[in-house]
């Protein structure tokens, strides 16, 4: 069969993608290899509790704000139901060492007046970093409909200063650094790697508001495949992609499958990691230097993470997560410290149709290097020696989240857990739990490629978390159809 375009991966950038060139008349098929859309936002369940492994929560979901204005672009926005966080707390920053709590408030102007609170005498450093959040985000294309796509917003992000250098200049206040470096734990990459245009893009949608999803990740997943089979879209699960097909003019003619079938098509886009594209592109397709480029792509922390049940309501976590970090230089050290000294971050789980937590999941930055001794094994296959350290690690963990939070101790029952080589085998192939690390001096891929008729989406290319893959999605839709075109339809969704 001839399609229009050929989507790679359904994710949340896929879907994306899909769901728009389909809304604009294009006959598209989507490809995942696994036998369900999004198997990594649909999460799982134990024990009648269901744990979301790509959705958490997120900003720019409230009413008129970006994400909302994407889900109603969509057509899905009235598919879902969000809920706020707590206004007065969404994120609860918890330092070890020296001892310090601090409520993460919504609002720019609340935030503001919290933080002089706590630090009276850091109000320039904290009006510093609040207005150059701002004035970023304000600056980024699609996270506002009237910055323009220029090249100049994507080389900040490469070539700008780094949060931990934006931040020294700001202030010598290491609490206070530390506390704003604490959302490095949602994106996997330490305060003296990733840019501070890249840290403002992701936070500065919690500042102005927070929101969960009921039924989280799962219920999301439900609402776009609706919208897929809606609009007529051929999703092919259990569909592998093994290679681009090139014709003999260099331009793309189609996809090949593992069952060796071929999709024609007129173009691709494809939502995988980097190195894979190089897999699926024919010998000689690009330059030795853009493959070496895209080769030499680094990919975040990997992680722990650990899954418990609580027979009672968590009520301590609702419309609330909690870093916990050690001491004031682990956010500089992210990923390179041993599992009982590594910050955590935790999150509520709930059971199907629950509005109140019945269980957590807790996340520890490690390095995939952490299991290098069973590189080789695969998920099913792990051999024993494996399977006491992942327990050792699960313990660890639970005494550590034990400790800190008194009110969560004998109330949790720990279910499950994951290492490093689960999230190489299941999320990235370098083990980077969210995939290709955004840092000062790395160049990661844009939308077009020299194969003509080839494109990317993905995190790799904007961000990673719901909105960071949103607006890969679009982004590589308007190099497609043109910008001016897909700003319209945004803003006719406001």
């Amino acid at each position: 069969m001839k399609y229009d375009f050929v989507v790679i991966g359904a994710g949340v950038s896929g879907i994306t993608s899909a769901i728009t060139l389909a809304q604009n008349g294009h006959h598209v098929a989507l490809l995942e290899k696994a036998d369900r859309t999004a198997p990594l936002l649909r999460g799982f369940s134990r024990r009648g509790v269901h744990f979301d492994t790509g959705f958490h929560y997120t900003g720019g979901l409230g009413v008129g704000e970006p994400l909302d204005i994407c889900l109603r672009h969509l057509g899905i926005s009235d598919r879902i139901t969000s809920f706020p966080f707590d206004e007065e707390g969404f994120d609860l920053f918890r330092c070890e060492n020296p001892g310090f709590d601090f409520k993460m408030p919504i609002g720019y102007a609340n935030l503001r007046e919290k933080l002089c609170m706590a630090f009276p005498g850091e109000r320039a450093a904290i009006d510093g970093y609040l207005g150059q959040v701002r004035s970023t985000c304000a600056g980024m294309p699609y996270l506002n409909l009237d910055a323009e796509v220029i090249q100049k917003s994507a080389m900040h992000r490469v070539l700008g200063a780094t949060l931990r250098e934006t931040l020294d200049a700001l202030t010598g206040n290491e609490l206070l650094k530390s506390l704003l470096s604490m959302h490095c734990l949602l994106y996997g990459v330490a305060s003296e790697e990733v840019s501070f245009a890249q840290h403002a893009l992701i936070v500065g949608s919690y500042y102005e508001s927070v929101r969960g999803i009921r039924g989280g990740g799962l219920s999301l997943v439900s609402a776009f495949d609706a919208r897929l089979a809606e609009l007529g879209v051929d999703v092919l699960c259990s569909s592998e992609a093994t290679g681009i097909e090139v014709a003999a003019g260099g331009e793309l003619s189609g996809v090949r499958l593992a069952d060796g079938s071929i999709l024609d098509c007129k173009a691709l886009i494809a939502t995988v990691h980097p190195r894979i594209l190089l897999e699926l592109a024919p010998a000689g397709s690009f330059r030795p230097a853009y493959r070496k480029r895209l080769a030499g792509l680094e990919d975040t922390v990997s992680a722990f993470l650990c899954f418990a049940v609580s027979e009672n309501p968590v009520a301590s976590l609702a419309g609330a997560n909690r870093f916990l970090l050690p001491d004031t230089g682990c956010m500089r050290e992210l990923g390179r410290r041993g599992i009982g000294a590594a910050p955590l971050y935790l999150s509520a789980a709930y059971r199907a149709g629950g509005d109140e937590p019945a269980g957590l999941i807790g996340i520890c930055p490690a390095l995939l290097s952490e299991t290098a001794a069973w590189e080789d094994s695969r998920t099913g296959s792990r051999p024993e020696g494996y399977r006491r350290f992942k327990a050792h690690a699960l313990e660890t963990m639970q005494n550590r989240i034990e400790r800190a939070y008194p009110d969560l101790s004998g109330n949790l029952r720990f279910v499950e857990g994951s290492t490093p080589l689960t999230i190489r085998d299941f999320c990235s192939p370098l083990g980077g739990l969210y995939g290709v690390k955004h840092m000062v001096g790395q160049y990661n891929p844009h939308p077009t490629t020299r194969i003509p008729g080839v494109f990317l989406a993905g995190q790799a290319v904007v961000a990673p978390g719901l909105m960071g893959a949103m607006l890969s999605g679009l982004l590589a839709c308007g190099t497609v159809l043109g910008h001016d075109l897909m700003k319209k339809e945004l803003k006719a969704c406001c």
